[in-house]
């Protein structure tokens, strides 16, 4: 007789003894701007990512870099708006354009056989924009209406509220945009901020799929064979901080009938020691759906519909933020189960069954990151970003993770997580102190 499967009782969860960490093959141009290569995959699907210095921070107006990005593909010296969707739409080519704090991204996905033309397209797009103004103005109606649309949900005004109290409004990784900003953009501070910030000394390219030595040959041929651009040298310099603010911050929004809280500090790069056993305290406290802000604020109490936190990189530093929004009569409650929680993993052992838990849901993670070419991409761009592409910080990860003990847990959150020097922003129509 044959042994039936006993469903109750849990597969046995076995940790693999290591990752292999796939890297990226490092050449440069002709040029000298460097290029990352992740040959791997068997569909005919390539993606070549742009990065650049060209985040915020540079910027000497508001919205300046996002415009800037936002409005490559509207128009260059050869090609109008409509022309240039017409061929990424004939050629099944896809483009999205970003800029956040640190850094402007043009990313490219394409198919093999078109390739070339593709890459044509993307340093046309790249290098030759003329952000004409009736598109821009166009593109500033929307957004400003979004943004406006957006300033009434308590989320935004805790958010907002919380970078603030981290940084200070005028600080770039503080600041933030208001409707009337749009109102001063100009198509000329955007080619301006372009070509200092669009240049071959300022970026580097990331291609990764089905490629090979034809396909860097063709970026050669187009990113790589004259210094492109109006900026020679890199334009990246440290950012300077002040002591942050702690304590409660309330912004008031008559009648909302949700509060939106965000409680956090700032905290460490993602190149520091310590980094990893932090995202592991960070994943029991709110980094995943079984975390114990969810069993206790959503499940057990009912406070809101989810709640999590989050270790947020930026390139010159990094942060912790909890974020939720729970009915207003539960504001002052949820804040002090956040609290309490907090406290409960600085002086409470944790269990051997929910750290088991919690470190085979960080290695399936990790595992998952690292299927096929463009989460590779994903993470070489990461790894450039703030590790200044160290790969041992991927082994680092692994084995912090792998040899994690409540101890080591207990003590990092003691040492990284105190609420009394928390910042606590609640935005909505209940104020916590009153």
């Amino acid at each position: 007789m044959k042994n039936e499967l006993n469903r109750s009782v849990p597969p046995l969860v076995v940790l693999p003894e290591n990752i292999k960490v796939p890297h990226a093959a490092e050449q440069k141009l002709d040029n000298g701007m460097p290029i990352f290569i992740v040959n791997s995959g068997e569909d005919p699907v390539c993606r070549i990512d742009v990065l650049l210095n060209a985040g915020s921070r540079y910027q000497q107006n508001n919205l300046e870099a996002t415009a800037t990005a936002s409005l490559l593909s509207e128009g260059t010296t050869l090609n109008n708006s409509q022309q240039i969707a017409e061929f990424l739409d004939y050629h099944g080519s896809f483009i999205d354009l970003s800029a956040d704090r640190d850094w402007g991204k043009v990313t490219l996905y394409c198919l093999e056989k078109y390739f070339e033309r593709s890459i044509a397209m993307l340093a046309e797009l790249v290098m030759q924009p003329i952000f004409p103004e009736k598109e821009l103005k166009i593109w500033s109606e929307r957004s400003k209406q979004k943004l406006t649309l957006e300033l009434d949900r308590t989320s935004t005004l805790a958010r907002q509220a919380f970078f603030n109290q981290l940084y200070g409004k005028n600080h770039p990784y503080g600041r933030f945009a208001t409707p009337s900003d749009y109102n001063l953009l100009e198509s000329n501070k955007l080619l301006s901020f372009h070509k200092k910030h669009f240049s071959f000394a300022n970026s580097t390219i990331i291609l990764s799929g089905s490629v090979g030595e034809m396909e860097f040959g063709i970026v050669n041929k187009y990113f790589g064979k004259e210094e492109w651009g109006g900026q020679n040298e890199p334009v990246y310099a440290p950012i300077a901080f002040n002591k942050p603010g702690i304590g409660l911050k309330f912004v008031e929004k008559k009648d909302a009938v949700q509060s939106a809280i965000r409680i956090g500090c700032r905290l460490i790069k993602r190149n520091h020691p310590e980094y990893p056993i932090m995202l592991i305290v960070n994943t029991i406290l709110g980094g995943y759906f079984g975390s114990r802000l969810m069993k206790n604020i959503r499940e057990e109490k009912g406070y809101t519909y989810g709640i999590n936190s989050h270790i947020v990189t930026l390139r010159d530093d990094g942060f912790f933020v909890i974020g939720t929004e729970v009915g207003s009569q539960f504001t002052q409650l949820a804040i002090k189960e956040i609290r309490n929680e907090i406290e409960r993993l600085r002086l409470e052992p944790l269990g051997e069954s929910e750290l088991q838990q919690v470190k085979s849901y960080m290695w399936g993670e990790a595992l998952r990151s690292f299927n096929g070419p463009f989460a590779i991409a994903d993470n070489v761009i990461s790894l450039l970003n703030f590790n200044n592409l160290d790969y041992g910080f991927y082994d680092q990860l692994f084995k912090t993770i792998k040899e994690a003990k409540s101890e080591n847990i207990m003590n990092a959150a003691r040492k990284w997580l105190n609420v009394d020097e928390m910042v606590c922003c609640v935005a909505g129509s209940v104020n916590p102190e009153a």
